[in-house]
């Protein structure tokens, strides 16, 4: 049981240009005339001031009320995989403008759902951000049942994150949870084959950005026998980390997908070999 754990458009711009470019204004920095947008602005013979806003970007965590570690993974284009204490996923998008303001659906691991059934819960974050610092969060869910949980979460940026990427550092062999080897090739072409259930997972993993510790990865499966039959066919989307804060260094993965008609989420820690 889960936990909560082309003419036309001329003329009209000809039109409507002079209007639009009288529109604004923004304090300068060169302590020049308020000019953002006007023709000043246009012939660029002043500036404007726009300040910088917080990127969400980085690897997150905390624990919840029940001392489970919570994890937020947020890409540095702003997508996030959101990992809560009974490994339920989310996966949404973050923007500087927004904050940590965002809707998304909470999923529950394979046969594993909420405490009245259902497998998927419409969530929403609100909160605060200190850029590479600290959220504050108050995650509100309510699942397909009609029933309601929430958690308040205080996540601390991990400097994991700040590790350089790059499909050679990520290439190798990992000991995954059910004691079946996963491989990555130097090309990030995944392999996995589950002597117990049959499944043979194939997949990619893909650097997001050279400069930062996340990689996109997929895993598709197939030719699964018994009760994992289901699974045949499903393909999962999410992130991967390597946390070389433990000896023998961690792959994490964080993905969602599609089993049969029901969305599901996996949640893995691999040990390097």
């Amino acid at each position: 049981m889960n936990t909560f754990a082309p003419a036309i458009l001329s003329r009209a711009l000809q039109l409507f240009g002079p209007v639009l470019l009288l529109a604004g204004c923004s304090t300068s920095t060169d302590n020049g005339p308020d000019c953002r947008y006007n023709e000043a602005w246009a012939r660029g013979e002043c500036s404007i001031e726009i300040l910088p806003t917080a990127s969400p970007a980085g690897t997150w965590r905390g624990t919840d009320g029940a001392s489970r570690e919570v994890m937020l993974l947020v890409s540095a284009g702003g997508t996030f995989q959101f990992v809560d204490g009974a490994h339920n996923q989310g996966s949404g998008y973050l923007t500087p403008e927004s904050g940590v303001a965002s809707p998304f659906d909470l999923v529950t691991p394979v046969d594993q759902p909420f405490p009245d059934g259902t497998t998927l819960a419409n969530c929403n974050f609100a909160g605060s951000l200190l850029e590479r610092v600290r959220m504050d969060l108050k995650l509100s869910c309510t699942t397909r049942g009609g029933l309601p949980f929430s958690e308040s979460l205080v996540l601390l940026f991990d400097p994991v994150y700040d590790r350089p990427a790059s499909l050679g550092t990520v290439a190798g062999n990992y000991q995954a949870s059910a004691e079946n080897v996963l491989s990555i090739a130097p090309d990030g072409l995944l392999f996995l084959q589950d002597a117990t259930t049959g499944c043979v997972v194939n997949g990619q993993v893909t650097v997001i950005t050279a400069t930062a510790n996340l990689y996109n990865i997929t895993l598709q499966y197939d030719s699964c026998t018994g009760p994992d039959e289901r699974l045949n066919g499903a393909r999962f989307d999410g992130f991967a980390q390597l946390d070389d804060t433990e000896s023998p260094e961690i792959l994490v993965i964080a993905v969602i997908g599609a089993v049969g008609d029901l969305i599901a989420a996996s949640f893995d820690r691999a040990v390097r070999l």
